[in-house]
């Protein structure tokens, strides 16, 4: 049984006319008898009763025409999900982050994508950065977002977008009277910091503290970023913290660092020469909601 003969069923049993039938399907009424004869065959029996006056459907036929139609709309729908894949509308994305990252506009992205791209369901796993690495070098995550380059032979990125890092301070602390700090203003204070082990994005913060040969003053280490609020909160000290985190720390109150502001890049990671329709559509939004200038552009594919 083919799905050509079930349409040609469908339209004759719908006119009950060859000619008319025929016309409908584009084909002369020969192969349209012979398609019918065919299924009728396959099937074991008539479908159709014919007189030289008209032409009616049997019992079998009424009943196989309720079947037909539904087993072509299943065909035709079968047909469009491919094609919704194929063209990006359609499929699964396993996406990973770390909270900072969420906060720093991820979380709108995604649900902006998602606005746009309702059948594409997205699965989200919050993940220190080298379990994102690791799982998508298994096959397991479609795209890591992450503060630092991993450099592997079988992984792509590119710059997504450069988020600034500010100071966080508590409400009280004298430091807040002023509109924006420098590094030297910090140099005397005690510091909150991430474990300058535990990622290159740690690494890159202590780097800064430490400019000019200083040793700042640290009092905790901390291996999430998103505890720095509660420590600074809790009269440990201040924070270099990315602007997203800052912006949801409650009362605690944040300036930004002149005249050199550092920033933190962040990139989208996926497995180099598989990119899905899916994750092409994700990459496409990311690019039309953060614009990068050329240098940037430049930048990102050369990391490539």
């Amino acid at each position: 049984m083919r799905i050509r003969q079930l349409q040609c069923f469908v339209v004759l049993a719908e006119e009950l006319n060859f000619t008319r039938a025929a016309r409908r399907l584009n084909m002369s009424q020969p192969p349209l008898s012979l398609q019918i004869q065919a299924l009728e065959r396959t099937v074991g029996t008539a479908l159709f009763q014919r007189t030289s006056r008209r032409m009616t459907l049997t019992s079998a036929g009424e009943v196989f025409l309720r079947r037909a139609r539904s087993i072509l709309a299943q065909h035709d729908r079968a047909l469009l999900e491919v094609q919704e894949v194929l063209s990006g509308q359609h499929g699964t994305l396993d996406i990973g982050a770390t909270g900072s990252i969420l906060r720093a506009g991820l979380a709108d992205l995604l649900a902006q994508f998602c606005r746009a791209h309702p059948l594409i369901s997205v699965r989200l796993h919050e993940q220190a950065p080298a379990l994102q690495v690791s799982d998508l070098l298994s096959g397991r995550m479609d795209i890591s977002f992450n503060r630092s380059v991993p450099y592997h032979d079988d992984l792509s990125c590119q710059l997504a977008w450069r988020e600034e890092l500010v100071v966080l301070l508590p409400p009280d602390h004298p430091l807040g009277a002023e509109r924006s700090l420098s590094i030297d203003d910090l140099r005397h204070e005690q510091h909150v910091i991430l474990r300058p082990d535990s990622s290159d994005f740690a690494a890159f913060i202590l780097s800064i503290l430490t400019q000019g040969g200083a040793r700042p003053r640290v009092s905790q280490q901390v291996i999430d970023a998103q505890s720095i609020p509660s420590l600074v909160s809790a009269g440990f000290g201040i924070g270099l913290v990315p602007a997203g985190i800052a912006a949801t720390a409650g009362p605690l109150i944040h300036r930004p660092i002149a005249p050199d502001p550092p920033v933190s890049d962040i990139f989208a990671v996926y497995r180099r020469g598989e990119t899905t329709p899916a994750l092409a559509a994700l990459l496409a939004t990311l690019q039309k909601s953060f614009p990068q200038d050329r240098e940037e552009k430049q930048r990102a594919a050369v990391l490539d």
